[in-house]
C-alpha cells in the first residue's frame, strides 16, 4: 500500500506543479508583461522583402515597445 499511496502524491504533486507553471505569467526584466505589436511573416529568401519600409516600421514600433533588440546592438551572451 505504500507504493502505491506514494505513486499517488507524486502523481498530485506533479498535476498540481504543472498547473502552477501554466497559471505564472511572463514578465520582463521588469516585472511587466510586455504589449507587444503584431510582427509580419516574410519570406526570407525574397529578395529586400526583410528590408521592406512596412516590416521596417513593425521592427521599429517593437523595438520601441521593448520586445526587441534592434538589428544593429544585439550582443552575446556572457560567458
Amino acid at each position: 500500500m505504500t507504493g502505491r499511496r506514494s505513486l499517488v502524491g507524486l502523481t498530485v504533486a506533479l498535476a498540481l506543479g504543472a498547473l502552477l507553471g501554466l497559471a505564472a505569467p511572463g514578465c520582463g526584466n521588469d516585472g511587466r508583461t510586455p504589449s507587444c505589436p503584431p510582427l509580419s511573416l516574410y519570406d526570407v529568401n525574397a529578395a529586400g522583402e526583410a528590408n521592406s519600409p512596412k516590416v521596417e516600421a513593425e521592427r521599429a514600433a517593437a523595438v520601441d515597445a521593448g520586445c526587441m533588440t534592434d538589428l544593429g546592438d544585439a550582443q552575446p551572451a556572457a560567458p
